[in-house]
């Protein structure tokens, strides 16, 4: 490859990075000429075909899950991409290839193949009639033979689309998993061979299929028989029963409240204020942050009569808005887990308290419209109290759901006045990319 195609390999590179990172449509729509510039560039040049395939495979896959504009905007983009004369001929170049053994073809392949093609033109050319070159019919297409070439266009983008590689679908499934979108990678999970990857992977694609595994295992208990109501007041209601073969307690809390999303949302995500509303919290911290959606923390809890204890638990936000209307939060004891803790390489020091195992707990916000939230939590724990009666402590639980849900209503009614509204203030861009998904689903 020449020096200068090696600087256009680069700049395609990072300009698949850079092209998605914009905020506003216009500077988007810009950055869209380029893109579609850059590949009609390399398909000019023969030798890259195959790249600017590769380029556009990758570029329409993140166009169409572009997060921030409404429907409009972003089927305004697709639009200019699909309808771009230089990327037509991409297609209609496509078309005629696409039969390849090996799609898509490697440069000598194409070089051969474009050579035969512009022989057989020109051999045509020359067998028609200047009569039928100047025809009418051969020059003016009607408008149902447009519409058809049209519909053959969007049948080669389909085709386009779907066709990616092995190492394309795995890096798809990452995007998904750091836009929180676990059921997205879960399906494109299940579109992979693995045998063609490495075994990292491998192992990264099972920590997201188990984590989407746990989602769906712990959500039946949301919308699950058995409930006793122990108390509803002020639209709160706090539900419990006692798993069959076990020695916990289940607890169900449900409310509708006056409060704007990502406001709530950051009450749950701030680790470090927990004890600011949390029972019996007394300290809270963030051990390792995996993504901007997931982190292991530590939580400690005080009692005044029995000793102090502590949970070890991995924090997941989810966004299924597309899936059901819904944002979902889950959390779970990780410490004793050991393959999780070997794969994000976290060694846990010793602790004097006693170690609380969080079973499951499952935070699920409904947006109703941009000022008013359903709220429904379900959770289950083991406070290693063999000591104390089973309906002593979901008498303690159950006071203590009611209290969490009270305190989580109060501080977002007043949501200017206590510190997680500072903590808004110093991380913006987390924050507006929140706002950005409430944004669209209401849009």
């Amino acid at each position: 490859m020449s020096n200068s195609n090696k600087i256009d390999s680069i700049v395609a590179n990072e300009f698949q990075c850079n092209f998605f990172d914009k905020l506003t449509y216009e500077e988007l729509k810009s950055d869209l000429q380029k893109f579609m510039q850059l590949i009609h560039k390399q398909y000019q040049n023969r030798d890259d075909f195959y790249e600017a395939y590769q380029i556009y495979v990758i570029g329409r896959e993140k166009l169409v899950c572009i997060q921030g504009f409404d429907k409009e905007q972003l089927t305004d983009l697709i639009n200019d991409l699909d309808t771009n004369e230089q990327m037509i001929k991409f297609f209609d170049f496509y078309r005629d290839c696409k039969y390849f053994e090996h799609f898509p073809p490697r440069p000598q392949q194409l070089k051969n193949f474009q050579t035969h093609t512009e022989r057989e033109k020109r051999k045509q050319q020359e067998l028609l009639t200047p009569q039928i070159l100047n025809s009418q019919t051969n020059i003016v297409f009607s408008a149902q033979e447009t519409n058809i070439l049209q519909i053959e266009n969007q049948q080669i983008l389909s085709e386009i689309q779907f066709v990616p590689s092995c190492q394309e679908l795995y890096n798809i499934v990452l995007n998904y998993d750091n836009d929180s979108k676990l059921d997205k990678a879960y399906q494109t999970i299940q579109q992979i061979d693995r045998s063609q990857l490495s075994q990292d992977q491998i192992i990264k694609l099972s920590v997201i299929e188990s984590s989407y595994e746990f989602m769906m295992k712990n959500l039946i208990e949301l919308d699950s028989s058995g409930w006793t109501l122990d108390k509803k007041s002020h639209g709160i209601s706090i539900s419990y029963k006692f798993p069959p073969k076990s020695s916990t307690v289940s607890l169900l809390m449900e409310a509708e409240i006056d409060a704007d999303c990502a406001k709530l949302m950051s009450l749950i995500t701030e680790v470090e204020l927990f004890s600011e509303y949390v029972p019996f919290c007394n300290h809270a911290t963030t051990i390792k942050t995996i993504s901007k959606t997931k982190k292991v923390c530590l939580s400690q809890l005080y009692f005044p009569v029995i000793s102090n204890r502590e949970t070890i638990f991995l924090g997941q936000g989810i966004d299924r808005l597309e899936e059901n209307g819904t944002i979902l939060f889950l959390c779970k004891s990780i410490d004793q887990d050991q393959q999780f803790l070997d794969y994000y390489n976290l060694q846990l020091n010793k602790s004097k308290n006693v170690r609380l195992q969080l079973n499951y707990y499952i935070f699920q916000i409904t947006p109703i419209n941009k000022t008013r939230c359903k709220i429904k939590a379900v959770n289950n724990s083991n406070p290693q109290l063999s000591f104390v009666p089973t309906w002593l402590v979901a008498l303690i639980a159950r006071k203590f759901a009611f209290q969490l849900i009270e305190k989580i209503v109060k501080y977002t009614k007043s949501f200017e006045k206590y510190p997680w509204y500072k903590k808004t203030q110093e991380n913006p861009e987390f924050y507006q990319w929140l706002q950005n998904k409430i944004d669209n689903y209401f849009a």
